[in-house]
């Protein structure tokens, strides 16, 4: 397997979605990977605050980048948050995934998401099940046939 790091970076050139909310992967591990994003004025509710689906992508993505470290092919089966406070535009948020326990195929993640100053905002839980198949090859392919 090529670096983990490289491989991720790679992956995240075609995830839409990431690159929508600008995220930016700081850093990745074999114990976690790190995922920030600012809040924007085109991110919030009708309350002034961030939407909570938009922390669930940011979250999402974190569980998802550390799984995809191992250059193994899996799909989020579950996935569930607790917000705990609200953020705000201009609010810079950073999700840590780290991966909780590994069976043959399934695997459990936690992402905890904070704002600039540390306070906790959210706590996702999820699940995440490996599907055949390696990152590298099906990146091998996407970039052979765009």
């Amino acid at each position: 397997m090529s670096d983990p790091e490289a491989l991720v970076r790679r992956l995240l050139k075609f995830d839409r979605v990431f690159n929508m909310f600008k995220m930016e992967m700081i850093e990745l591990n074999d114990e976690r990977c790190v995922i920030e994003m600012t809040v924007t004025e085109e991110m919030t509710n009708g309350a002034g605050v961030c939407q909570g689906g938009v922390i669930f992508i940011l979250a999402d993505t974190a569980m998802a980048m550390s799984a995809s470290s191992h250059d193994e092919m899996a799909l989020a089966t579950n996935g569930s948050i607790e917000w705990v406070k609200s953020a705000y535009p201009g609010d810079r948020l950073t999700a840590i995934g780290t991966t909780r326990w590994q069976g043959k195929r399934p695997s459990l993640h936690d992402a905890v998401v904070t704002n600039q100053n540390g306070a906790e905002i959210a706590h996702f839980y999820g699940r995440m099940q490996r599907v055949g198949g390696t990152i590298s090859e099906f990146l091998h392919e996407r970039e052979q046939h765009p």
